[in-house]
C-alpha cells in the first residue's frame, strides 16, 4: 500500500466533490430562444419566398417600363398628328384651299346609328382666297345636313363618295358663289 506521504508527493487532482443531484428535471431552469418566424421556416419555403419576390420586382420592372414605352409612343404619335394638321393647314394656306375637319355625322342604319367622321378640303378657284369657313356653325350644319341626305348610299355604296363630292361641290359653290369651289377631296371618311 501507499501511504500518505507518498500520495502527497505524486500529483494527482483530488478527487471532485459530489454536491447533492437534483431530485426532478422541473427544478434545473431551461433557457429559451426567440426564433425569428423566417427563421423557423424550412429551407425550402425561404427559397420559394425569395423566388416569388424576386418575380414580383421582376414583374414591376417590366411593366413599368412597358407603361413608360407607352406613353412615350402616344406622345409621339400626338406629335406626329400636330405635324400632319399643321402641314395640312399650311398646304391649304398656300394653295388657296379651305379644309373642314372633324365631321362627326350620326347616319341611321337599321334599328341604331352608326357615326361618320369625315373630314375634306375644298380647292378655291384661281385667285380666290377665303376666310377660314371650319368654325363656321351654319356652314357646318349645311354640310351635315348634305351629309345626312346621302347616309343610307354612304353605307351601302362604294360609288357614293363620288355623289358624296359633287354634292358638297354643288353646296360650298352655292354658299360662296359660282365657281369659287373647283374641287373637293375626302382626306378622312371613317365609320365608328
Amino acid at each position: 500500500m501507499v501511504n500518505k506521504a507518498e500520495l502527497d508527493k505524486m500529483d494527482l487532482p483530488l478527487e471532485p466533490e459530489e454536491g447533492p443531484l437534483s431530485e426532478s428535471p422541473e427544478e434545473t431552469p431551461v433557457v429559451e430562444e426567440k426564433i425569428s418566424w423566417l427563421a423557423s421556416r424550412g429551407r425550402r419555403f425561404k427559397l420559394g419566398l425569395f423566388i416569388m419576390a424576386g418575380c414580383l420586382l421582376i414583374s414591376g420592372v417590366i411593366f413599368g417600363i412597358w407603361s413608360a414605352v407607352g406613353f412615350y409612343q402616344a406622345k409621339q404619335a400626338a406629335l406626329a398628328r400636330e405635324k400632319a394638321a399643321a402641314a395640312v393647314q399650311a398646304q391649304a394656306a398656300a394653295a388657296s384651299r379651305l379644309v373642314f375637319q372633324d365631321f362627326l355625322v350620326p347616319l341611321p342604319e337599321g334599328s341604331g346609328y352608326r357615326i361618320l367622321m369625315i373630314n375634306f378640303v375644298a380647292e378655291l378657284g384661281k385667285n380666290r382666297k377665303q376666310a377660314d369657313l371650319n368654325g363656321n356653325a351654319g356652314i357646318r350644319r349645311q354640310v351635315m345636313n348634305a351629309i345626312q341626305l346621302r347616309g343610307a348610299e354612304l353605307l351601302s355604296a362604294v360609288k357614293s363618295r363620288d355623289l358624296l363630292k359633287k354634292d358638297l361641290l354643288g353646296l360650298l359653290n352655292q354658299i360662296m358663289g359660282e365657281g369659287a369651289v373647283t374641287n373637293v377631296y375626302l382626306m378622312d371618311f371613317t365609320f365608328i
